[in-house]
């Protein structure tokens, strides 16, 4: 009997093994070409979006959302296969505009992905606005097409029902089974061989992506007028490789962002073009959130080590915890010893971090927040240069609101208020700028390709597209040649001391400003912002718009949002200034209070006098329960 069964394992089992093995290793041969292939494509100075170094991970998990886990190679064909159903509405690398609707899962990736195969242009919209404001962007851009997921598709009908467009629903039973394309032939179908090279089969040419247009976001914040920014497909690169250097991104890192979703297109691309995953909340919950960040009930390979949350979000797991978890000795402890040796970084940005969060935050996990700084148009460009080598020594020295400097590629100046440089830093500079004092000003931030330079084109608003490159970056040579285009007269507006125009905000190309002429040319994007930088280090002071004066006090509203924002029961906060012909201003508060919170105004008055001083307390309040 053992004979036999020596005799059939050796007769059986022998030639399966050398065929998966031979599968295995044929699979990794077409990766690895796959892999030379695009870097000669970058060596030619061609864009390789995201979609297509999905195939260098076929088999690795990319997103985790509540309906299950989801490989590279799923999300590709499932882009792929919804890409066509695009094509044949829009046409194929027709520029289009494609309006859609999709809460926090994987999904959203997904429509992306396939508005970019199809060589559209991706307009992600937030389903938690009125239908009236989203009609208000839709007339802005004009889609040819909206598509959305089940859950957002009565908000989809209504909207395209009013714009005249076409709808595509979908869900995740679009998304094809594992088991039936898992196989090595399955892989290889979906690429082709050009002139030596292996590409990815029906999928436009890099060179398309290195000048298209791949994004048009709108602000969030923006209820009348929406403000629209649009991105290349060079600009997401550029912006995804300043977060692969600054965060050490690898094929072994396990994100859980939890921010809006018009902001995650940059750390969705830089994490899934090294081949790390992403795992998705589709509502914030305290407990599933504690849940994810001590990766219960994880594999060892899915256990998050980044995380990063809005500065609202990390006050809401400090209460959440207080109630779940600060009673209990044991897990107290734990929750110490997890944090502090399996999450390597945990950061955020887009909005003010309270002191009174970092250090409570700080004693929970034994971690400190790292703070960034970036804007829509930019991506994130500010910030701290993670080594793990001396990660000990900046924890140690690290300060609340401290920002860094700027990320790999990127160079910032201050300018005051006329306009003149104070102070320029940056990676492309190679030198460093010591100052025995602080330095004030508008921060102003370059890059190559880091932001879209846009022609005042009419047009670009809607489906025509140049055929020419219409994004082609400015420099102070190309100045002179572009402006008989403009539909401006440049020669209205001020020089100033360095021969440097200042256009305001209200023009057209207000956000965009030639450098002065030296070794190094840049075009500056005008942040609207106020910046110090101290030792060796940015600190963000206020917006441009959020400057008052106070009985003589030059009043700076962060500071009065950052201590308010640190209350308990208070979600966010307006600050506004109210003319006076005595003080100059009277200052103004709106607070957004948590529904059911036991806060009135009075007890706002006595917080505010028992933490800022007398001549930043706002004189006038008013409330508003978050719904």
């Amino acid at each position: 009997m053992i004979l036999v069964r020596r005799r059939l394992q050796r007769i059986l089992w022998r030639p399966w093994l050398r065929l998966c093995c031979t599968e295995l290793v044929h699979k990794d041969d077409l990766i690895e070409k796959l892999r030379i292939s695009y870097i000669k494509e970058k060596e030619s100075n061609f864009v390789v979006p995201t979609f297509k170094k999905a195939l260098l991970y076929p088999d690795k998990i990319a997103v985790k959302d509540f309906c299950g886990e989801f490989t590279y190679f799923q999300l590709y064909l499932t882009a792929k296969r919804l890409a066509i159903q695009i094509s044949n509405i829009c046409g194929s690398a027709s520029l289009s505009n494609v309006a859609f609707l999709s809460s926090n899962n994987v999904l959203w990736i997904v429509i992306q992905w396939s508005c970019w195969i199809s060589g559209q242009v991706a307009v992600p919209l937030e389903s938690t606005q009125t239908l009236e404001q989203l009609r208000r962007q839709a007339n802005d851009f004009k889609p040819k097409l909206v598509v959305a997921t089940a859950d957002c598709e009565h908000i989809a009908k209504n909207l395209s029902g009013m714009l005249k467009t076409a709808t595509i629903i979908v869900d995740h039973s679009f998304i094809p089974n594992l088991e039936g394309i898992s196989s090595t032939s399955m892989y290889e179908r979906q690429l082709v061989r050009i002139q030596g090279k292996i590409l990815p089969e029906s999928t436009i040419a890099n060179d398309f992506y290195s000048w298209a247009p791949a994004m048009l976001i709108y602000t969030p914040n923006t209820i009348k007028s929406p403000k629209r920014v649009t991105l290349t497909h060079r600009n997401l690169e550029v912006q995804q490789n300043c977060l692969i250097d600054s965060l050490g991104l690898g094929s072994r890192d396990c994100m859980l962002p939890i921010i809006p979703m018009n902001r995650m297109h940059t750390i969705f691309g830089s994490l899934l073009s090294v081949g790390g995953n992403v795992l998705l909340q589709n509502k914030f919950d305290g407990r599933n959130a504690w849940s994810s960040l001590l990766s219960i009930n994880s594999p060892s390979k899915q256990r998050v080590n980044l995380f990063m949350a809005m500065p609202i979000i990390y006050k809401r797991l400090i209460a959440e915890y207080d109630k779940m978890f600060a009673q209990d000795s044991r897990m107290v402890e734990y929750i110490v010893n997890h944090c502090k040796h399996k999450i390597r970084l945990m950061i955020t940005a887009f909005a003010l971090l309270p002191n009174s969060v970092v250090h409570r935050w700080r004693e929970i996990t034994a971690q400190i927040i790292y703070e960034y700084y970036g804007t829509l148009e930019t991506g994130l460009v500010i910030g701290h240069h993670i080594n793990e080598k001396t990660r000990s020594l900046e924890s140690a020295a690290h300060s609340p609101g401290t920002l860094g400097i700027p990320l790999k590629g990127v160079v910032a100046r201050l300018t005051n208020s006329n306009g003149k440089e104070l102070i320029r830093f940056g990676s492309a500079i190679h030198e460093m700028v010591m100052l025995d004092s602080a330095v004030i000003g508008e921060l102003q931030i370059a890059g190559e390709d880091l932001f879209t330079i846009k022609p005042v084109n009419p047009q670009l608003s809607g489906n025509n597209v140049d055929a020419v490159n219409p994004f082609k970056k400015l420099s102070v040579s190309d100045s002179t040649s572009i402006q008989p285009k403009l539909s401006l007269d440049v020669d209205a507006y001020p020089v100033n001391a360095d021969g440097i125009r200042i256009f305001t905000p209200n023009d057209e190309l207000s956000p965009y400003e030639p450098a002065p002429k030296t070794d190094l040319q840049y075009t500056y994007f005008k942040t609207g912002d106020i910046f110090a930088y101290i030792n060796d280090n940015f600190y963000f002071l206020s917006k441009t718009t959020d400057v008052f004066t106070v009985g003589g006090y030059k009043i700076y509203c962060s500071d009065i949002k950052k201590v308010l924002i640190a209350h308990p029961n208070i979600n966010d906060v307006a600050i506004l200034g109210i003319p006076n012909k005595v003080w100059g201003h009277r200052l103004g508060v709106i607070c957004i209070v948590a529904s059911g919170a036991n806060v009135d105004i009075n007890a706002i008055q006595i917080y505010c006098y028992r933490y800022l001083p007398f001549h930043k307390c706002p004189t006038v309040f008013k409330t508003l329960v978050s719904k």
